[in-house]
């Protein structure tokens, strides 16, 4: 339009700039409907066009409500992110080669965002002071001895996801050691999308690259980096709770009020500690647990704030909401089950800003939320690309409920479990503390936020599987906080008080003391040291024989699952004398085979047991689920007991290896080689099995 246009035919900049914010938002909404219909050709239209019409409400939602001062920037994003999406979906080879693009990308964004919200904090409050910096090397200090002790009495073998996860840090600190930086990358973007993330393993193994197989150093690495820290946030969110109730900011020295709230947390759930003391590094996971509530407590007060300053308002409301789609990215990351928390902190957060809503009506900060809502949206579905480009194509595939409904287990066993970890003792008081501070408490919000969340993840997780120990970190800042801040409170009124009750509680949780006289499982077990196996020095003769055949060319293998023999043990008798890496950098290297555990996870038994020379079976047969879902080790297993099927392949050596609660580990030998056809075989006797249980079974049978 000319210059010399008369004022009102020319439309102002910012109009015009807010129409290429627009142009942009539609653009990328396209984008990603195009690329959505491009990695999974054969759903419907339903799939790709819900997800270009997500991306395009809340892209166009953020362009309707910005201020003018970041339309510019705003439009500028959209556009270069409408490119990068539409160039994928132009991508002419297979969609596949899209994931670690998109994880790269979603890294990067992470980070810099990090970055920036971290520049843009004042510098004093990123420094902590001397108190604050003795208190947490006093806490490394205490929580090591508890480490040292419980695993020095315990003796405990790492299983499962705990050697997986040590496993991985091997892995990481041999990558980083020989400087394969490259190599390091592309497994952690391609893990991003599978359930178990490397990304816990990341920091042990940085900090184990000198003594990669040391478990002292792998403990040492997650005691530092995880359980410290997991123990300093519950300890600040009693705190947070405390204040809210009534706690004075200038009551006593504030590291003091930090040490208290810290002890009263891990008195309350040893048992979370005791996981991580067993090498288990998912407690690190409630440190972004407890800033998500921390950081959805303040958008819901800054969402609050009466009318006025709108424009700094809304500049704060992005930046708690940019921080809030961080976290829940980093929580789903960490551990994939986090996201059941992150979706309990989303829900109760929805309904701390609908009653507000409710309450305001036309006085309610609707340009603001809208603005928070759609930036924290948009920002989840570009950090969340790689995993929507891997799961769209088959969702089916993730559908856990399904996939682990072997291990449900039967309402009295998990109750009994409960109150193992917890304890009847500790969860009255969690309910009493909840009426205290409700009853005390002002502002309410960070305390509904905190219980609220805690149902909601539970409740998400229990219909898809009964929780193992440490899943219960999904109720650990609910549990810890509503027993931690009511002592806080007591102990700056009373010192020598909450000092008591403090100690009371330690002893009930901490030592068998209150055990002996009350009745079983009203204080609980969990967060004790356990009694080392009873086999030991059986499992190191079997690690030495095993160790004196096993070879790529002639496989010792095992059939079992269960938590005194199974065929993951074989491997995983290695940290008895941990003198050799476990890990291999070829498959074909292994001296073992992994086995199928569980039908609906792994499907029949896994066919290249054909390769093993020497098959260990467990007598009795052994399952650790529900049988019925785990008729891939029972088939075999029986097979191999009475010298059928594949069993009339192998006969007993005579070497029997004598473990716990009177399981044998009995020794085969194989006599004449199995084939393809033999596995063929075996695979339609485990179809039949199945199908004789699979009557009123969840879950689809794994190809």
């Amino acid at each position: 339009m000319s210059a010399f246009a008369p004022a009102a035919l020319r439309a102002p900049p910012s109009a015009s700039l807010r129409l290429l914010t627009w142009a942009g938002a539609i653009a990328l909404g396209l984008a990603i409907g195009l690329l959505a219909r491009r990695v999974a050709p054969s759903l419907t239209a339903v799939a790709p066009v819900g997800l270009g019409l997500a991306g395009l409400a809340a892209a166009g939602a953020l362009a309707a409500t910005l201020e003018e001062a970041a339309l510019a920037r705003y439009a500028g994003a959209f556009g270069l992110g409408a490119l990068g999406v539409l160039a994928a979906a132009l991508f002419p080879g297979d969609p596949g080669g899209l994931e670690p693009l998109f994880g790269l990308g979603a890294l990067g964004l992470a980070a810099g965002a990090a970055y920036n919200l971290a520049k843009a904090a004042p510098l004093a409050a990123q420094i902590p002071s001397r108190a604050f910096l003795a208190l947490g090397a006093l806490t490394i200090a205490a929580l090591a001895l508890y480490f040292v002790y419980d695993v020095v009495a315990s003796r405990d073998l790492m299983i499962a996801d705990f050697i997986f996860y040590r496993q991985v840090s091997i892995a990481v600190a041999t990558l980083i050691d020989a400087g394969r930086w490259p190599q390091l990358i592309a497994t952690l973007l391609a893990s991003m999308k599978e359930d178990y993330s490397w990304a816990p393993a990341l920091a042990p193994g940085a900090v184990t690259a000198f003594a990669p197989l040391s478990r002292a150093a792998y403990e040492a690495a997650i005691l530092v980096c995880y359980a410290a820290p997991a123990v300093v946030a519950l300890g600040v969110l009693a705190r947070d709770l405390a204040r809210r109730a009534g706690l004075g900011r200038e009551a006593n020295a504030p590291a003091t009020l930090l040490a208290v709230a810290m002890a009263a947390a891990f008195a309350a759930y040893p048992t979370g500690v005791a996981v991580a003391a067993r090498g288990m590094p998912d407690i690190g996971g409630l440190v972004l647990y407890v800033c998500a509530l921390r950081l959805a407590e303040r958008l819901s007060r800054v969402l609050a704030l009466p009318r006025g300053h709108d424009l700094r308002v809304g500049r704060l409301a992005r930046r708690v909401a940019l921080a809030l789609a961080l976290c829940f990215f980093a929580m789903f990351l960490f551990r994939r089950w986090y996201a059941f928390a992150a979706v309990g902190v989303a829900a109760m957060l929805a309904l701390e800003v609908a009653a507000l809503a409710a309450r305001r009506g036309a006085g309610f900060r609707w340009r603001e939320t809208v603005m928070a809502v759609s930036l924290g949206a948009l920002v989840l579905i570009a950090l969340m690309s790689p995993v929507i480009v891997d799961w769209l194509p088959n969702a089916s595939a993730h559908d856990y409920a399904a996939i682990y409904a072997a291990y449900r287990k039967p309402p009295a066993v998990f109750l009994a479990e409960m109150l193992d970890w917890i304890g009847a003792a500790v969860l009255g008081l969690a309910l009493a503390g909840a009426l205290v501070l409700f009853a005390r408490s002002a502002d309410r919000r960070l305390l509904r936020l905190t219980s609220g969340a805690a149902v909601v993840a539970a409740a998400l997780f229990l219909r898809v599987q009964t929780p193992y120990v440490h899943h219960l970190y999904l109720v650990a800042p609910a549990l810890t906080a509503l027993i931690a801040a009511p002592n806080l409170l007591l102990y700056a009124r009373a010192p020598i008080a909450g000092l008591a009750a403090l100690a009371a509680l330690a002893a009930t949780t901490l030592t068998p003391v209150v055990g002996w006289v009350a009745p079983h499982g009203f204080a609980p077990i969990g967060g004790l040291s356990r009694a080392p196996r009873e086999d030991l020095a059986e499992l190191k003769r079997l690690k030495a024989w095993v160790d004196a055949r096993a070879r790529p060319d002639h496989r010792v293998c095992g059939l079992g699952s269960s938590y005194t023999f199974s065929g993951q043990l074989i491997a995983e008798l290695w940290q008895l004398d941990a003198t050799r890496s476990p890990l291999y950098g070829d498959p074909k290297l292994r001296p073992d085979v992994k086995m199928s555990d569980v039908d609906t996870v792994q499907g029949p038994p896994n066919p290249e047991l054909k390769t093993c020379a020497i098959m260990i079976v467990g007598d009795p047969v052994q399952t650790h689920l529900d049988p019925d879902y785990q008729l891939t080790v029972i088939l075999p297993s029986r097979e191999m007991l009475a010298g059928v099927g594949i069993g009339a392949h192998y006969r007993r050596s005579g070497e029997v290896f004598h473990l716990e609660k009177g399981v044998d580990a009995v020794v085969f030998e194989q006599t004449t080689p199995l084939d393809d056809a033999d596995m063929a075989a075996l695979a339609e006797r485990w179809r039949a099995a199945r199908a004789l249980v699979a009557a009123g079974l969840r879950g689809a049978v794994a190809p």
